[in-house]
């Protein structure tokens, strides 16, 4: 084949600079069709054309070209590619018109060429040094930064866009590119320390840096703890535009602040929100995520414990006589305020009764007998003070332990989902899904169990839109049905047993998860030590929180590990 050449052959002195090619004496640049080039010998003796990173270079031939130019000898009516094979290889299956080619003159024996030959094709083939991780993602944010969409980048790098959107995360940070760079960190978790980076929160980066291979619970935990800390920012609106302080940290015993339940007005009268407002700058609110339950129709606030919980899901079920039906209530998080203040006196208000007993001081002007009664008084109050604040430490770690638990679960759910799209059966696996199955037979029929495996699975329900749709234990049925036409489907024997090994843990997940947020407190029975041991052997990391529920810790000592220093609870993992 005749090729079309554009050619700009080099002098015989010095090269030029401008926006000629710049080419060496003896050498010319030209345009030349990949098929009138002859990709002679290579120490790189096979192409393996069907290779990802072959597919992936012919993609982006298709869409920028052959980028840098081919280095070849001309050695008589011929051209033979020197180095450039996979790229003279990719231009002809992409189908383009022309390349680049830097072409030299041969005047040397074809001995020496062979020698020369060699020689470059070694060296350029091992110092060709790839961008690391660190340098795309920074080349990711340029690019975003620079007005480029997403799908633009992705289709020029000829990267997935999920690998865009993380590499422009993580570019924005420093400390997350060195992370990347060091092989501490892979793209996704760069991305998630960036975005901690970016709000300057040192102490979650630094958290993030130091989890090793809990970093996607300890990061699950501090998103949902950052979504929290902004949720309370915005709820604290309407009390700062009041003139009140709003706490970004829940007050402790030793704080200086004073609760304004343990506080009472001049005239000795409990603490208003009227009293409150009227010296604003003198006090601070905490505000607590508490979930509220109302009747939809009048508003009306209710306890959990008077609904019939076997209603949800089910619309037209019957609610238990005394109960009200899941489909007539309201369940909406709200924030309730604690007030407190740091100068009681500016505030215009006193120490309360029991307060100001507990740290009352003996008075030398009293007899014997006022002196003791004071002091029965005094104990007496300061047992008081600390069953109340044994109450509220109580509610504190309930509070830190469900949401541990909460974040736990997305990431169980995570890992467990990847799990399942395994062929076989893991090592070990058969023997224990006997065991259970012995032992608890009616496992699989507890829990939604079915529709838990459908989320594992990835399986689609379509919509019940018959007459019975609502009534109990129509969603399991529909995710029955779901289910049967993906088995129906299964490829091997192999794969149908790890559809089984997945319906046994969807039934543990629902039974663990399903329940609410505090498994961590349901250890004596269910069996959820069978469940996470077996994630556990299997790679899943169990976090404080699910060990607690294996019965491993004990709900303080769980407690306690969550709440140490980082470095410490890092250690301890």
């Amino acid at each position: 084949m005749t090729a079309s050449i554009e050619t700009t052959t080099a002098a015989t002195e010095a090269p030029t600079t401008g926006t000629t090619p710049v080419v060496g004496a003896g050498e010319e640049f030209a345009r030349l069709h990949p098929t009138t080039l002859d990709v002679g010998p290579n120490v790189r003796d096979h192409v393996d054309t069907d290779s990802q990173d072959f597919r992936d270079l012919v993609a982006s031939v298709v869409v920028h070209g052959v980028v840098q130019a081919i280095s070849a000898v001309r050695d008589g009516e011929n051209v033979v590619v020197i180095d450039g094979q996979q790229r003279t290889l990719a231009a002809i299956e992409a189908g383009v018109d022309s390349v680049p080619v830097l072409i030299r003159t041969a005047v040397e024996t074809f001995k020496e060429r062979e020698i020369e030959r060699i020689s470059k094709q070694v060296v350029t083939n091992d110092l060709r040094t790839p961008l690391t991780e660190g340098q795309r993602a920074k080349a990711f944010a340029d690019m975003l930064a620079l007005g480029v969409s997403v799908p633009k980048i992705a289709k020029s790098v000829q990267v997935k866009r999920e690998t865009v959107k993380a590499g422009a995360a993580a570019g924005r940070s420093q400390t997350a590119l060195e992370a990347l760079d060091a092989g501490q960190l892979d793209l996704e978790q760069a991305a998630v320390v960036a975005l901690f980076d970016a709000d300057g929160d040192d102490e979650a980066v630094e958290e993030l840096l130091n989890a090793g291979s809990r970093f996607r619970s300890v990061a699950q935990e501090l998103i949902a703890d950052r979504a929290e800390r902004k949720a309370r920012a915005e709820a604290g609106t309407p009390y700062a535009d009041k003139g009140l302080t709003v706490l970004a940290d829940e007050p402790f015993y030793d704080s200086p602040y004073v609760a304004a339940e343990d506080l009472v007005t001049a005239d000795g009268d409990p603490i208003t929100e009227a009293v409150i407002d009227a010296a604003a700058e003198h006090w601070a609110v905490w505000l607590t995520p508490n979930e509220q339950i109302t009747l939809t129709a009048t508003g009306e606030v209710i306890e959990s414990e008077s609904i019939d919980w076997a209603t949800e899901g089910a619309p037209k079920a019957v609610a238990t006589e005394g109960y009200h039906h899941h489909k007539d209530v309201t369940v909406a998080q709200v924030w309730v305020p604690e007030y407190f203040t740091a100068d009681p006196d500016a505030a215009g208000v006193k120490l309360g009764p029991i307060l100001a007993a507990a740290s009352s001081e003996p008075d030398e002007a009293d007899d014997q007998a006022a002196a003791e009664r004071k002091a029965r008084e005094k104990k007496a109050a300061q047992a008081a003070l600390a069953a109340k604040e044994a109450e509220k430490a109580t509610r504190r770690r309930t509070v830190a332990l469900n949401k541990a638990s909460a974040a736990a679960t997305i990431v169980r759910k995570e890992w467990l989902t990847k799990f399942l799209t395994r062929k076989t059966l893991p090592k070990g696996a058969g023997k224990w899904i006997t065991e259970t199955l012995v032992d608890e037979p009616g496992l699989l029929t507890e829990n939604k169990a079915a529709q838990y495996l459908t989320e594992l699975l990835g399986v689609t329900v379509p919509a019940d839109t018959s007459p019975s749709a609502g009534y109990p234990g129509v969603a399991d049925k529909a995710a029955r049905r779901a289910l049967a036409a993906t088995i129906d489907k299964t490829p091997s024997e192999t794969r149908a047993q790890v559809i089984l090994l997945a319906q046994i843990l969807a039934a543990y997940e629902a039974r663990v998860s399903g329940k609410g947020n505090d498994s961590w407190r349901r250890t004596a029975w269910g069996n959820q030590d069978n469940y996470l041991g077996f994630l556990d052997q299997h790679g899943h990391v169990l976090t404080v929180v699910e060990q607690a529920a294996a019965g491993m810790l004990t709900p303080e000592q769980a407690y306690d590990a969550l709440t140490a220093p980082s470095e410490d609870n890092t250690a301890d993992q």
